[in-house]
């Protein structure tokens, strides 16, 4: 028997995807660009170069991100409401056609005989829940949320996972600082990736694991083009 707890529901989806989504580009972005800059730069006297490049990563990509949520979830909400005032303007002119489409999409899903006749009436009697059951029945769509909400939260989010892999290069520590950035933004991501199951139902453990995976490939990645340009760039 199944459990109550795995029956429930996350309420506010979006709101927790927008803030999973500018928070793990906000880190991971951040964090490798840092570890590129870095192992090209760093030295054990001055993080300067490094924390001003994090510095504007964060603010550009904040806003990057944060105005993308909010241009794309304004469209959706755009989109989802034409679609409404559409699907109310035919339940007026075209009744029967529209009761028809009712009555179709409980049959696709199991109804029928009398129990289809009652549910098909019983639907149809009531504008507003007939129009919603057609925009999420027929169209699969959802009532909106707010496009600033998710625009807000995505630029927050972003700040936070940015500053997180940040904030170690301000204690001017060398490269200290990067091994300090580097276990905290790992954890970070271990972290992240137990959050996202939440709304993925995913395995808790493997998801955790492949965005430390992702996060380590990565640093592989960003460490190894550093210590490239410091070599072709002497000047370093």
């Amino acid at each position: 028997m199944m459990e109550k707890s795995n029956e429930e529901h996350i309420k506010g989806g979006g709101k927790v995807r927008s803030f999973i989504l500018g928070f793990n580009d906000g880190l991971i972005s951040t964090f490798t660009l840092l570890v590129g800059v870095a192992a090209a730069t760093l030295s054990l006297e001055n993080n300067a170069i490094v924390i001003l490049t994090g510095i504007a990563a964060m603010v550009s990509g904040a806003i990057s991100m944060g105005l993308g949520e909010y241009i794309s979830s304004r469209s959706e909400s755009k989109y989802i409401f034409n679609e409404l005032k559409k699907e109310r303007a035919e339940v007026e002119l075209f009744p029967i056609e529209e009761k028809e489409e009712v009555k179709e999409i409980l049959q696709s899903w199991g109804f029928e005989g009398n129990l289809l006749r009652e549910s098909t009436k019983k639907i149809t009697s009531n504008k507003e829940i007939w129009i919603d059951f057609l925009v999420k029945g027929e169209l699969g769509l959802d009532e909106p949320e707010n496009p600033f909400i998710g625009g807000f939260l995505t630029f927050n989010a972003f700040i936070g996972g940015a500053f997180t892999a940040l904030f170690p290069y301000f204690f001017n520590l060398g490269f200290i600082s990067l091994i300090f950035s580097t276990i905290i933004s790992f954890s970070m991501l271990f972290i992240v990736g137990l959050l996202k199951t939440r709304i993925t139902g995913e395995n808790n453990i493997r998801s955790a694991i492949e965005m430390v995976f992702i996060g380590i490939i990565a640093f592989l990645v960003s460490f190894s083009v550093g210590l490239w340009l410091k070599q072709i760039i002497p000047s370093i």
